[in-house]
Formats: C-alpha cells, structure tokens, sequence
C-alpha cells in the first residue's frame, strides 16, 4: 500500500478518526483560537505568519534558535525531554509522519497491514544514507536494531509491548508482527524515540542505554558541535536524498533557562527564533515590527501528577480534596495570561476523545474539599503537602504556587520544593515524588496520554499501583483500548476510563496551554503542526 494512496478506513482503524481529523487540520493557515475552554482535537495553527516574501525561499545562512531548558540527554532512544526530542528529530528519522490526515513517507516508502491487523510491512527508501562518520545507507537491519534497542527496559520505546518480532524480510524491507490489533501502533512509528540510528556509532559511544549522545542519523542535519550548557550546532547533511533541503546551512541552539532572558536575546537581535515564550510576552512580540509570533492551540497539557504510591497521596480522599481546591483559571491567567484553558481532562469538548463528565466535574469547591477530608478521618490532620516544581516553566511554577496558596484557603499545610528541571523530569521518571506540577506535550490517541501514566506494563512513568481503587479495571479498559480497533467502541472505553479518572485522581489535570514561539520578522518557513517539535528543515532566512 503505497503512503500516497493509503486506504482511509485502515489507518482510521488504526488511529481514530480525531487523529485523521487533526493531522489534516494542522496546515499552518492560521484560524483563530477558540474560547470557552474549547480548542480543536488537535492544536491548529493559529496567529502564525506563514506568508513567503517575494522570490520565495533562501538558501544558507545559519538559524540562531533560544531553548527553554538545558539538553538532558540526547540519546534518541532513551531522553524524555521534549528539547531533546526536538533535536533528534531533525537528526534521526522515523518510519512514518503525518500529512493531510493519513501517515506519510519518510525512511518508509509503502506499507500493508495483514488481514488480521497484526502484521505491517514496510518498504524501506533505498536513498537514506547515515550521516559520517558511518556514511553508508541505511538497511533493513539498522530498523530491526533500532527497534531491539528502543524496547528494552528503561527505554522510552519500552512502552510498545505489541510488538512480538520484528525481521528484515529484505534488504529494504522490514516487518513487524504484534501480539495482537494494535489501534495506536501508527501514533508510535511517527514520533521520538521511534527513529532509526545504525548500531556501530552507538557502539562506538559506549553501547549502553544512554550513552549515544552524539546521535547520528538519516535525518536533514548532522548533529555537529555541543558544549553542553553552552549551545549545539546541526548542519546542513549535504547528501540528504530530498533535494533543496534543508534550506538552511546550520542551526545553532542556545539553552537560555530565563524567559525574560530569551525574549531579550529575540528582540536585540542576538537569536532568531525563542521557544517557550510567556503569555505576558506574546502580545509584544507580535505587535513588533521586528518580530512575529507563532501560535499553538492547546500543544501542552498541565497537570498535578502524583505518585498514589506515596503517603498520603495513596488516599484517594486527599487527591479528591485537592482536585476541588485548585484554581484553574486563576493558574490559567497567572500562568500563560490567558493563553490556554482551564481543563479537567486532556481533549477539549470538540474532540470525539472527550468525556463530559457532567456534574461529576471536580470543579473549585473549597467546603466540598473540607467535607471529603472530614468523611476520611482527616488524612492531612499534622501533615504538610510537598508539590515538586521548577522555574524553567511557568506553568509548572504558578502551578505549584497557586496551589499551596489554594490548599492554604481550605486549612491544607503545603509547600513547594523547587529543583533544577533536570532534577525534577528524573524524579519524575524514577517516581521519586508524592505530587508535582508537570505537563506533557499533546497526544493526538488517548493511548498516549493514558497507558504509560497507569499500566503496570506501561513506561516507567507509572504512578497508580494495583492497591488503587478501580485500578484493575483501568487496566482492563487500557488494554481494550489498545487491542479494539471500532471507533465507536474506542471512544467509550476512554469514556470509562476518564470517568473513573475523575472519581479517583490518579492526577489532577489543570489547563490545556498554548505554545508560544517568537520569531524575527526575516524568519520564514516555520509550519507548526501537530507534534511538539520544530521542523528546521522547512525554515530559512531572508534579507
């Protein structure tokens, strides 16, 4: 089946019709942002200028790009940081992306799925060629590797337990077999950390999980130069097999932690593009001459993620009471300055994902939060909540401020532990936590948001243990989740699911936020859509 004339009703089996829904509205030719605490299944493009100046694009010159955080690690295949996955994405490749609604070429020219819909063979390209020093192309046995090495244990891949083998059925042919349907497998194959990377230069850097920090890949740049807190530089990779691309000869990334620090470096000129900037600072950015704005409907999901390992958030009373104390919308305005929505789940209420909860709601009622506490036996009797944040991200911070002051208002005791982002995306990882403020990028199937954060034979990232209430069947809807492949059924297991979510807080969703990127006016060619990372491949530099 060839990636041009893929049959719609396969992969919309494969990945739900909000998905193709999304990934055909993520065209970058704006709209507007919704209002209400709606948005779109997906996030759209909006208030992004996208326009291309008279004589089209440019080539050469190098793209100065401000990061919100250090880069903690660039194993492709075993970082969970979203910086970093940016910059294995423009490095390595995947399989598949996404375009106009179905999945997409890139290192896979054509595929077929069995009958049974266990089975998925892929054509390889026979153009792809790793960059020096490996400098040969890549094969069949380089996506078997990759894939081997991305589902071990501790991986971030390790959470893709469908698939049973994988076999090089030809030089440029590779074939996967799945212990069964596998209604998200399309989801994986397109994102970080599922690319491929040739087995010598990992082992020429240590061989072990985590020590491929000079990644090399297929990818439109080469991973170049790093002083680590310091900057990194891609190159252009000159023999990439799509001519014109990349437009540009380099990029250079520089960490720059402080927000106001990153938006002075945009506006004084000294980088062309900043990611991660405030909602106090988007409306300046976009109302300059100098610079413009690129826009990002609902890209991240905020959230109190809490370890119901860890006294005394293992009582479902203390996570109910405080779901009712939270202030949303104050977090909202404080946070992003209205750029997002208050939120009680991860899809808005345009999203064939969402579930209206109805009543049920856990809205801010600080008399119902004292009440449960009350019918618990007052569980936080001499007890002092500790909520887990940084200052890299403002939502996470104002999140955990506003909440200590909210817990105050209903006679909680509560503080805020402040750490390194570094620090706190491990502790996270390795559950060294009983609360924290977090949030993760947008997941276009509920599988992604879901499984990793509850299933026992999920990533590591697994906070709900079987003790929990409910927990059993949670797990069970998961897994049907996972294995059904009717829309319709689909949708009304994450129903349940997010039903039982809501009774017994696994985690306390608080806002859907936008992302926010700031650009000078001779920046072009950046097209958001609907994952987390920039494609510098498609951006150039005028005059």
């Amino acid at each position: 089946m060839a990636e041009d004339s893929t049959d719609r009703r396969t992969f919309l089996s494969a990945v739900g019709g909000a998905a193709a829904a999304a990934l055909a509205g993520c065209t970058g030719d704006g709209g507007s942002p919704t209002d209400g605490g709606t948005s779109s299944p997906v996030p759209p493009a909006t208030q992004t200028d996208v326009s291309t100046p008279e004589g089209g694009p440019q080539s050469g010159g190098t793209l100065r790009v401000g990061f919100e955080s250090e880069l903690t690690g660039l194993d492709p295949h075993r970082t969970g940081s979203v910086v970093s996955w940016l910059v294995n994405f423009n490095v390595c490749e995947t399989l598949i992306t996404f375009a106009d609604g179905a999945p997409a070429a890139r290192l896979a020219t054509d595929w077929e799925i069995g009958d049974d819909g266990r089975t998925y063979t892929f054509t390889l390209t026979e153009d792809a060629r790793f960059h020096p020093p490996v400098d040969r192309q890549m094969t069949a046995e380089d996506v078997v590797y990759s894939f081997e090495r991305m589902n071990q244990e501790g991986a971030m891949g390790s959470d893709l337990a469908a698939v049973e083998s994988i076999e090089a059925t030809g030089d440029y042919e590779v074939t996967f077999t799945l212990s069964g349907t596998f209604a998200p497998f399309f989801n994986f194959l397109g994102r970080v950390p599922w690319v491929v990377v040739p087995e010598e230069a990992v082992e020429a850097q240590g061989g072990e999980l985590g020590d491929f920090q000079e990644p090399v890949g297929t990818g439109p740049f080469v991973f170049s130069e790093y002083e680590p807190g310091d900057s990194l530089t891609l190159s252009a990779f000159a023999e990439y097999r799509e001519e014109g691309v990349p437009l540009l000869d380099a990029v250079e990334i520089t960490p720059i932690p402080d927000a106001d620090s990153r938006v002075a470096a945009l506006r004084g000129g000294d980088m062309d593009m900043v990611r991660g900037v405030s909602g106090s600072d988007a409306d300046t950015l976009r109302e300059s001459e100098e610079t413009k704005l690129s826009r990002q409907s609902g890209t991240e999901w905020g959230q109190l993620h809490i370890n119901c390992s860890e006294a005394p958030w293992d009582d479902p009373a203390v996570r109910r009471a405080v779901a009712h104390v939270v202030d949303r919308e104050a977090i909202v305005e404080a946070a992003v300055s209205g750029y997002g929505r208050a939120a009680w789940q991860p899809y808005a209420e345009d999203s064939i994902w969402h579930y209206d909860l109805g009543d049920s709601r856990r809205t801010r009622d600080v008399e119902r939060a004292q009440q449960i506490l009350e019918d618990a036996g007052n569980p936080l009797e001499g007890e002092t909540l500790t909520i887990k944040t940084n200052t890299r991200y403002s939502l996470m911070e104002t999140t955990a401020d506003l909440l200590v002051a909210n817990l105050a208002e209903a006679g909680i005791d509560a503080e805020t532990e402040v750490l390194e982002w570094g620090t706190q995306l491990e502790d996270f990882i390795t559950g060294n936590f009983g609360a924290m403020a977090f949030s993760v990028p947008f997941k276009i199937d509920p599988d992604r948001h879901y499984y990793g954060f509850v299933h026992p034979d999920g990533t590591q990232f697994n906070h709900y243990g079987a003790d929990q209430p409910d927990a059993d069947r949670m797990y069970e809807l998961l897994e049907q989740g996972r294995s059904e492949t009717d829309e319709e059924t689909r949708i009304e297991t994450y129903a349940e699911f997010e039903g039982l979510v809501n009774k017994n807080c696994p985690w306390i969703s608080i806002a859907r936020v936008d992302g926010i990127a700031g650009l000078r006016s001779n920046v072009y060619g950046n097209q958001p859509w609907l994952l987390p990372y920039t494609r510098f491949w498609t951006m150039w530099k005028g005059e």
